[in-house]
């Protein structure tokens, strides 16, 4: 893995800059759905899973395939969900969108982050045996590729006829669309995932913490450069596009977001892994642990949001229009 560094660090900056110019985040794809009723934010998670697989499946009808692994489906893991999407709900953030949103200056983050490996601490000490290893995942069938192979054909089409209809110079625009920014960070997913790391940000921590057993925390070191590759390019996205601008720190919001942080890795290491990890690999692996848990974390940030509007505090709203998203947030 390590003869293979550069490369991994070039994936992990294209991970960074499209998430950060399409502002991928769970908690705006719930309160789209909430605030417009329109759930083009959710759909494209989905949409990175399945890039994710059908590549994972040619792979696997050329060579000898990627290494792919699952987890049981379990309660533990859907409590887990539900108390990291409660988390991410609070913190206005998820994995990703948390470092995005540290990357435009919210320092505030910063609280989220140190949060993150309390939570998972916690949880490994009352439960230091949790989780056994993964077992590894057989191949994908062949007749998988041949119903998503036509899906990916006609959304390779649509992406690369937006690209020459508006210009190259898409890439310069301030906001992405969903569909490019998706299949690039897809792309580059699998990237990693063919090079042998099967990286998110929040398995980068849980390795750290020995809070889960998961299949790159071998390679340790290279996830935390890959992690701060994907930073680096969120950072450098938010310099060009002129969104970064340093926020006061409350000390109200430090709490809220120190607490929120500490629930989202506590719920991370009950899944085990976040939901970045969740859409990255699990998912595409079919895993059977992977959609329950997602689908408790979407639930999780629901009741976050709900509660937040019977307290009074607005949720933004979120418009998507012509394959982009706006929000507040």
């Amino acid at each position: 893995m390590t003869s293979y560094l550069p490369l991994s660090l070039l994936m992990g900056v294209i991970l960074g800059v499209s998430a950060h110019r399409a502002g991928l985040c769970a908690v705006k794809g719930v309160a789209e759905v909430m605030t417009s009723g329109s759930g083009w934010i959710l759909w494209s998670f989905l949409k990175a899973s399945f890039w994710v697989f059908g590549l994972a499946a040619i792979a696997g009808t050329l060579t000898d395939g990627i290494a792919m692994r699952h987890w049981p489906m379990s309660l533990t893991g859907v409590l887990g969900g539900l108390i990291f999407g409660l988390g991410a709900g609070a913190n206005g953030a998820c994995s990703f969108s948390t470092l995005v949103r540290l990357g435009d200056g919210h320092v505030v983050m910063l609280f989220t982050l140190a949060g993150w490996p309390l939570g998972m601490a916690g949880v490994h000490l009352l439960w230091p045996d949790l989780h056994s290893a993964p077992t590894l995942a057989e191949g994908a069938p062949v007749w998988f590729l041949v119903a998503i192979g036509p899906w990916m054909l006609w959304q390779g089409l649509h992406i690369l006829r937006r690209l020459h209809a508006e210009g190259w110079g898409q890439l310069r625009a301030a906001q992405w669309p969903l569909s490019l920014s998706v299949t690039l960070l897809a792309m580059a997913n699998f990237g990693l995932l063919s090079l042998g790391s099967t990286w998110s940000f929040t398995s980068t921590v849980l390795c750290t913490v020995g809070a889960a057993p998961l299949s790159g925390c071998a390679n340790g070191t290279v996830l935390w450069l890959v992690s701060g590759a994907a930073i680096f390019g969120m950072v450098g996205s938010a310099a060009l596009r002129g969104s970064f601008r340093l926020r006061r720190i409350r000390a109200a919001a430090a709490l809220r977001h120190a607490m929120a942080g500490i629930a989202m890795g506590a719920g991370a290491a009950l899944i085990p892994g976040g939901n970045d990890g969740l859409i990255l690999f699990a998912l595409p692996a079919l895993s059977p642990h992977a959609l329950p848990s997602w689908a408790a974390i979407i639930i999780g940030v629901a009741l976050a949001l709900t509660l937040m509007r019977a307290t009074g505090r607005p949720i933004p709203a979120i418009c998507c229009e012509g394959d982009i998203c706006r929000a507040s947030l």
